[in-house]
């Protein structure tokens, strides 16, 4: 069954766009590496593993990806409540700092806790019909849906040993001029190989990227681009994007050109 991930645009562009494409992390919108150097534990891309089918959703209109959710309060919480239960062992808790210290865990076991319990829907999505991409809010926040052309990426910079370095990460729109980060990985293993799918999905002049999730929905987006006249990609590649028989290739050098 195929589903609708249509949302509402809830924003357009930045407050201060062009300093933000200045920033030194800013990953472009290109297709560098073709889809298919995947996680190890995860395919997204093929059909065939319970993974995809569980937690994925691919057509040639929507990408959905899962969202760990749970992580924040999950790990926040944890953290906390193993401060709380260890203090009460503890003869030096309630003593001074150690009181101030142990009221601040238990008020933040009982934010993440509410967090956790009122937290709204997050989603991350790629719309490729309409040209929008949906990432989460911040915390309580609702979804952000923006317009894929305006959406601007950055990499993660990880911790002191590269730890979850080079993530990729979409940046939210908001009345602030820097705006905060969210990551909007894919399953490709880096910022630029996730970028290159990204691109490659939402570029609706092409044909949809490599793998037995999208074989089924081949050759209606084939015959929608044809009745456009095979207008050219959208975002620069310095890889081939062959159709998927060479009769239909043929017949888009012939109409389109390319």
């Amino acid at each position: 069954m195929e589903l609708d991930f249509t949302r509402p645009v809830t924003h357009t562009g930045y407050k201060d766009a062009e300093k933000l494409k200045k920033h030194y992390h800013r990953v472009e919108k290109k297709i560098i590496e073709k889809p298919g150097n995947l996680r190890k534990d995860i395919d997204i891309l093929d059909a065939d593993k319970a993974d995809y089918k569980k937690n994925w959703y691919a057509d040639d209109n929507f990408f959905n990806m899962p969202i760990e959710g749970n992580i924040t309060p999950f790990l926040g919480g944890g953290i906390s409540l193993f401060l709380v239960v260890s203090g009460l062992f503890s003869d030096d808790t309630f003593d001074g700092f150690g009181l101030y210290a142990y009221i601040l865990c238990c008020i933040s076991l009982a934010f993440f806790t509410i967090y956790y319990f009122t937290k709204p829907k997050k989603e991350n999505i790629l719309n490729r019909k309409d040209g929008l991409i949906t990432m989460t809010g911040v915390l309580w926040k609702k979804n952000i849906t923006i317009p894929f052309k305006e959406c601007l990426f950055v990499y993660s910079t990880g911790g002191e040993d590269g730890t979850s370095a080079y993530n990729l990460q979409a940046m939210r729109p908001s009345k602030s001029k820097f705006g905060t980060l969210t990551i909007f990985t894919v399953g490709q293993g880096d910022c630029y190989k996730d970028m290159s799918f990204i691109c490659w999905y939402m570029d609706k002049n092409r044909p949809l990227p490599p793998g037995t999730a999208f074989d089924a929905y081949r050759d209606r987006d084939y015959e929608r681009r044809k009745a456009a006249g095979f207008p050219r990609p959208l975002y620069p590649s310095n890889i081939a994007t062959p159709e998927a028989t060479k009769e239909q290739q043929a017949e888009r050098k012939r109409i389109g050109g390319w």
